[in-house]
């Protein structure tokens, strides 16, 4: 019969394994979060040589409030994973993979962030859209948005999430921190062009706005030592600026840094508080793309109404830039701050929504080795 259509069976067997990638990789992260939870990679021998190994048994009896059958169904899916190896049948080792998910690595804190502040909220997108007159539309209102819906607080913006959730707040703390020194000033923003203006008068140098533990502003410094600390602030929410007891706060960063002005207030307010007024940088480090357009206008307006009269104050926008044509990590980012109402732009899109608060792009610098990026506004 000649003419036969082909066969679809090959298309469909892609098509299932294409699929099953996908489901692969979502067990793959359920269980690396239980296994860093119960701390199971902490508990298995620290030896280099892989020959160094452990019963499941045994490995189940460190691991406190451990099932061992289920310690050894999930084990035996990172043992096919390659991410566990197992010498002998019913034994487990340590690999390089398997390592950096150990207690206090950066992979581990970055596969709990994924859970928490992807995964969950994912799982509620059907509600979210449902709740937007069934519009598959992202938030545009940062309080209501899919991370509330996945931890109770539907009513609640990120930040509020984080102050109704202490032990979450921790973990996105920690997260941020463990990331901050991809986003270091040094050698990507020249802060030279001020030296000559500080003599001028006597007025706010740097302010960190949503500046959070001041780190952002302690490097600044350190960069920069022409710059005096005495004449600069970090603006942010009390509860940021007292951190959650654990040495995150501003007070405890910047002890080393004397004279940094602690300022509470909030970017949305305007008038901005007196002590920041009239700077001439105002800082904002991974701070707007955690909300909606309108937000973010709402934000820059009110810095704009505190910049200094003369034109001579700029603002600093530093966040990871979209490249859709570039980078798959870059979207998939733009996705994830998506479920708590946020967007990841590029610095046309920033240009954009600051030429309706009153300012215009002055220059765009981006560090060669990663997506972040500096986008310098000033005033029109």
């Amino acid at each position: 019969m000649t003419d036969q259509q082909p066969s679809s069976r090959p298309n469909l067997r892609q098509a299932l394994e294409l699929a099953g990638s996908h489901f692969v990789n979502l067990v793959e992260i359920g269980i690396l979060k239980a296994f860093i939870d119960f701390g199971v990679f902490d508990k298995l021998p620290e030896s280099d040589d892989e020959s160094s190994s452990i019963t499941v048994a045994e490995l189940a009896a460190r691991v406190p409030n451990c099932d061992e059958a289920t310690l050894e169904r999930m084990a035996n899916f990172l043992v096919a994973a390659g991410i566990l190896a197992s010498p002998s049948p019913g034994r487990v080792a340590h690999t390089p993979s398997s390592r950096a998910y150990c207690t206090g690595q950066v992979p581990a804190g970055f596969i709990v962030h994924v859970y928490n502040f992807l995964l969950r909220p994912v799982a509620c997108w059907s509600t979210f859209f449902e709740r937007q007159g069934g519009r598959l539309a992202a938030p545009v209102d940062s309080h209501h948005n899919p991370l509330g819906l996945a931890t109770g607080h539907p009513d609640r913006d990120l930040y509020g999430i984080l102050d109704a959730e202490p032990e979450l707040a921790k973990l996105f703390n920690a997260a941020m921190q463990g990331s901050a020194g991809i986003y270091s000033l040094d050698g990507v923003y020249d802060f030279g062009w001020m030296r000559d203006l500080l003599g001028l008068d006597d007025g706010p140098v740097i302010v960190d706005v949503g500046g959070s533990s001041g780190g952002a502003l302690v490097d600044i410094l350190r960069a920069n030592a022409f710059v005096p600390p005495v004449r600069c602030a970090v603006l942010d929410l009390p509860q940021a600026l007292e951190g959650d007891g654990t040495g995150t706060g501003a007070a405890a960063t910047t002890a080393g840094t004397p004279g940094v002005q602690l300022v509470s207030g909030s970017m949305f307010a305007s008038p901005l508080p007196a002590p920041v007024g009239g700077a001439l940088v105002y800082h904002l480090r991974r701070v707007l793309n955690d909300f909606p357009d309108g937000a973010v206008v709402q934000a820059l307006t009110a810095i704009r109404a505190a910049c200094r009269p003369d034109g001579t104050s700029r603002v600093l926008i530093v966040e990871e830039l979209l490249h859709p044509n570039r980078s798959k990590f870059s979207v998939a980012q733009d996705i994830f701050v998506m479920n708590f109402g946020g967007k990841r732009r590029s610095a046309d899109m920033f240009g954009a929504l600051a030429d309706r608060a009153g300012f215009r792009v002055n220059a765009v610098l981006e560090d060669e080795a990663t997506d972040f990026g500096v986008v310098e506004l000033v005033t029109v």
